[in-house]
């Protein structure tokens, strides 16, 4: 008779089927943030009385043909936080009790009108957060789950909504964590009652925006990047202590009143766009002097590189020139001393590098020759005189 199993967390890998066969009675089947990768087209053919299933924070890449054919009484079913790329045309087939649909932060990028059809009578809540779908996509889902009144489409990139987007049967709109940057009073639906902007780039709200908001019941505007200028946030300023509705806003800008609480601000506190553009060209001014300093600063440093590298180079071809000078002066003095004459006591020798044999010539006087007839070379040869 057991009615609900919670198996969150577990680390499941795979659920063996057979244990469905002793649960008939089961209603709440919990099986999130398992690892399970992969699911039959018979998983859940046992458990025909669900009327919640989370299976969320698995890994599952896909959501086959009527895997849920035998759900027709489930009301919830919750498939965040997988790796959805995919989810086919008869995924969803003969859900026809479904009220709540959770698909958000997979990895999906298109979902075909046929896959929602069957849940087009039944579904109220729809999650599409933390996905790739565009505007068209989004407008084609409405229009086919036309019973939806709650809506998530939070971290999808939107940079704007056109006017009547959403269909009017909202109740409660979450668009926070976009990219919003601009709002019209024409964007909100007729029934809206509890609206989430919170984490957009809204700078400021007008007077049309404000008066709308002012008649929901829950407001968040939390995150925003407001400009605390009188043309961006006069109207909020002239109902700021009429409302909760701007309690927790700051001002992100300009600088003087950055952190200070929109409800905190008095008229003469904010300046005008006039100052703040003022402002904001003295800022101007300040980057374009560093962008010039530093520019200066780079120019000087290749000069100086510059001026380093040729002395180098002047320097390298000095020290080559006085080296040749030095081997041309060595070259010339060896050639003095490869021909030298040798003077000793009564004779001059000469010294030939070419001649193997060393020659000596003995000079005489005449006195000397007179005494000595016949006088002999020194290697013993007669002269002849």
């Amino acid at each position: 008779d057991l009615r609900v199993l919670e198996l969150r967390s577990c680390g499941l890998g795979r659920i063996n089927t057979q244990l469905y066969h002793l649960l008939p009675y089961l209603s709440h089947l919990d099986l999130g943030y398992n690892r399970l990768q992969f699911l039959s087209v018979d998983e859940f053919q046992d458990v025909r009385r669900l009327h919640s299933l989370k299976l969320d924070g698995n890994m599952l890449p896909v959501v086959l043909e009527k895997t849920f054919v035998h759900q027709q009484q489930l009301k919830y079913l919750c498939l965040a936080r997988n790796r959805l790329a995919k989810i086919t045309n008869t995924a969803f087939f003969n859900l026809t009790s479904l009220i709540e649909l959770d698909i958000s932060y997979n990895r999906l990028s298109k979902l075909e009108s046929d896959a929602v059809t069957p849940l087009g009578d039944s579904l109220q809540k729809l999650v599409i957060s933390g996905n790739y779908f565009t505007l068209g996509l989004i407008k084609a889902l409405l229009q086919t789950l036309y019973r939806v009144w709650h809506l998530e489409a939070a971290h999808m990139r939107l940079k704007f909504l056109p006017d009547r987007f959403i269909p009017d049967r909202v109740k409660y709109l979450n668009i926070s964590w976009n990219n919003l940057t601009t709002l019209t009073a024409q964007i909100f639906p007729a029934q809206l009652q509890q609206l989430d902007l919170s984490h957009n780039q809204l700078i400021g709200l007008n007077d049309s925006v404000v008066v709308k908001l002012e008649t929901l019941s829950h407001v968040n505007l939390t995150g925003n990047p407001w400009s605390c200028t009188l043309c961006h946030i006069t109207s909020m300023l002239f109902r700021a202590n009429k409302t909760n509705m701007f309690i927790n806003l700051t001002c992100a800008s300009p600088d003087s009143l950055r952190g200070r609480t929109i409800p905190s601000l008095r008229f003469e506190d904010v300046t005008t766009c006039g100052a703040k553009l003022n402002s904001d060209s003295g800022v101007s001014n300040g980057k374009l002097g560093l962008l010039v300093g530093s520019i200066l600063i780079v120019i000087s440093a290749v000069f100086a590189i510059v001026f380093v590298v040729v002395s180098c180079i002047r320097r390298h071809y000095r020290n080559v020139d006085r080296q040749r000078k030095r081997e041309a002066v060595e070259r010339a003095e060896n050639s003095l001393q490869n021909a030298t004459a040798i003077f000793s006591k009564g004779e001059i020798s000469f010294k030939f590098p070419l001649d193997l044999m060393e020659r000596k010539m003995s000079v005489s006087t005449i006195d000397e020759i007179k005494r000595d007839p016949q006088p002999s070379l020194p290697n013993g040869t007669s002269t002849g005189i």
